[in-house]
C-alpha cells in the first residue's frame, strides 16, 4: 500500500425519481454492477473501486446519471464499456511506482 495512497474511486448512479423514470438508473446500476464484478473484482473487494446509488444526485435529466468521484466528472446516458474504460484508466494511474 502506498503512503500516498489516493482516495477511492467511486461511481454514483443516480435513481432520482426523473433519471430513473423508466427504469434506467437501476438497470445501469446493476449492469455496472455485473461489469465490475467480472473486470475488477480485486478492485471492488479492496474497496479502490465502491458502486453506489443515490437518491437524487442534482443534475436531473430524464437518462441515466452517474457522478464520479473524487472528481465529479458527470455522465448523462453513460454506456458501460465507457466507464470501464475509465474505470481502467483510473486504477492504472492509481498504482504505486
Amino acid at each position: 500500500m502506498s503512503l500516498n495512497a489516493t482516495a477511492p474511486l467511486r461511481l454514483l448512479v443516480c435513481v432520482g425519481p426523473r433519471c430513473d423514470e423508466t427504469g434506467g438508473g437501476r438497470a445501469l446500476h446493476a449492469a455496472l454492477a455485473q461489469a465490475l464484478a467480472e473486470k475488477f473484482p480485486d478492485a471492488l473487494s479492496s474497496g479502490r473501486v465502491a458502486l453506489q446509488s443515490r437518491d437524487c444526485l442534482r443534475v436531473c435529466t430524464r437518462a441515466q446519471i452517474l457522478r464520479l468521484e473524487p472528481s465529479g466528472e458527470v455522465f448523462s446516458d453513460p454506456a458501460v464499456e465507457d466507464l470501464l474504460r475509465l474505470v481502467a484508466v483510473e486504477l492504472q494511474n492509481d498504482d504505486p511506482l
